[in-house]
């Protein structure tokens, strides 16, 4: 008789420890070779806590596989032709192999702008327009550091994409699209992708339109980035006729009500339930909400995934935290290597 089991729960915290040490053996066969050592310059802006976490842990991976790294940091009121000087000092400078800039920026600072003055040979990111072009074109760029991250989480673990069914929730220019590129293009072209069906669900997409996607999908990739504080009431979640936009909405109207409280929301809660997803589909969750839980009074890190209950479903999953986070990191290290050593411009 057949037993269902569990899913089996993806470590990107033990994968990007692999690729940190390949990245490692990288780095000291270059310098070996009487290189330069590979240097990531990151300009942060603002006093935003999470981006100076984010900023602390990029460093600190950086040293830990010989990557020098430095932080430029400005203040909130920084102007945005003194962050494109910047941006055009460090591309002109020989020891830096590779730039980003820490987002989200201030409301005055065009990201788009700011992102596309960085030379596109050391956009370790992959925002600039030239490498999401060449990505589009199915041809050889810096891939931006999340979309690689999820597409080497699913290549090492042998997830199937040739030919099957792909979802993916967002159609953000810095994850879902290029997620979405990565998976459909053709697997014989320059840059090789997963030869996916894919669809792309975004904030107007009707939950019950989403959910008769994904209960075909053999593979869910869920990157449904709201940048807005909220305030979430789990009843919410069942209003499935309403599109993202709108569930984002009423959960803003939800505040007054008791449930659970987002200190921050880089997604959307419990988007993915166990009734969306068929048996033995592949999810990863790609989600960053920290949420305030009334019953333990302390501050958690989930992601868009129930993830309790889809894992008793599928056969792959992601956590949060601890999935894509960490591969993340190890990504952007890799474009920075590969971008020191110019192997791509």
């Amino acid at each position: 008789m057949f037993q269902r089991h569990d899913a089996i729960i993806i470590s990107g915290t033990e994968m990007a420890k692999q690729i940190q040490k390949e990245i490692q053996r990288g780095v000291e066969s270059w310098i070996s070779l009487g290189n330069g050592r590979p240097h990531l310059s990151i300009i942060l802006v603002g006093d935003n806590p999470a981006s100076h976490t984010y900023v602390r842990k990029k460093i600190k991976a950086a040293a830990a596989v010989g990557i020098c790294s430095e932080i430029i940091l400005k203040p909130k009121d920084v102007s945005q032709e003194e962050l494109l000087d910047i941006t055009n000092q460090l591309n002109m400078d020989p020891r830096v192999s590779g730039i980003l800039v820490q987002l989200p920026l201030p409301d005055h600072v065009d990201e788009r702008t700011v992102c596309n003055g960085i030379a596109p040979e050391k956009d370790v990111d992959g925002f600039h327009i030239i490498n999401i072009g060449r990505l589009c074109l199915d041809q050889h760029s810096l891939i931006p550091a999340t979309a690689s991250a999820v597409w080497e989480i699913i290549k090492r673990t042998g997830i199937e994409t040739f030919g099957k069914n792909v979802v993916v929730a967002g159609r953000s220019k810095n994850a879902g699209m290029p997620i979405a590129m990565l998976l459909h293009t053709d697997g014989e072209h320059e840059r090789p992708g997963g030869d996916a069906t894919v669809t792309i669900a975004h904030r107007y997409t009707p939950k019950e339109q989403l959910k008769i996607h994904t209960l075909l999908a053999d593979v869910i990739v869920v990157a449904a980035v709201v940048f807005t504080p909220l305030t979430l009431s789990r009843s919410l979640f069942h209003l499935h006729n309403l599109p993202m936009l709108f569930i984002v909405r009423e959960i803003q109207k939800d505040a007054a009500q008791v449930g659970v409280h987002l200190e921050k929301c880089f997604g959307i809660p419990k988007l993915i339930t166990s009734d969306m997803v068929k048996e033995g589909a592949a999810v990863i969750d790609v989600g960053i909400n920290y949420v305030h839980d009334p019953m333990t009074g302390k501050t958690k890190l989930v992601g868009d995934v129930d993830f309790e209950a889809v894992k008793k479903k599928a056969s792959f999953i992601t956590p949060v935290p601890g999935g894509v986070g960490p591969m993340t990191v190890a990504m952007l290290l890799k474009n920075t290597l590969l971008a020191a050593k110019k192997i791509i411009y």
